[in-house]
């Protein structure tokens, strides 16, 4: 039996931790170190944040949550109700490797996503992300 993990939210600001906590369990529940879902928990969080603040959509607000490991690989599928999401300068999503401004407070979400996870992409203007992560066994 694949392991999985789905869950739904409404999109309050309290709903943040709880989400990125469970993920963060499912990650230890799935072998990974301290260290490892440390990682996890800080990317997952940054996307479920993007979910809160750009997920509301016409109809309604909240995001939702999927796990799965399969082959040792830790996917995890955050998706919101929004449009998505843009960058002031006109683009949608940071290239891969683009660092935020220097300065800036803002902005350092995705690339945050990126260096803590072994992949990550963005569907629907980002309204999906799927951030995935290997298990290497010690």
């Amino acid at each position: 039996m694949m392991p999985n993990f789905r869950a739904g939210f409404t999109g309050e600001r309290k709903n943040v931790p709880l989400a990125r906590n469970a993920i963060a369990t499912f990650a230890r529940i799935c072998g990974f170190s301290r260290e490892e879902v440390d990682d996890i928990r800080l990317a997952a969080g940054e996307a479920i944040s993007n979910a809160v603040e750009h997920g509301r959509g016409a109809r309604s607000s909240g995001f939702s949550v999927r796990c799965t490991f399969v082959d040792d690989q830790l996917t995890i599928e955050i998706r919101d109700n929004g449009d998505g999401f843009a960058l002031a300068d006109g683009g949608l999503i940071p290239a891969e490797g683009a660092q935020p401004a220097p300065g800036r407070m803002r902005g350092y979400g995705i690339f945050l996503m990126r260096r803590l996870m072994d992949g990550v992409t963005f569907d629907n203007n980002g309204s999906c992300v799927r951030l995935w992560r290997r298990h290497i066994a010690s």
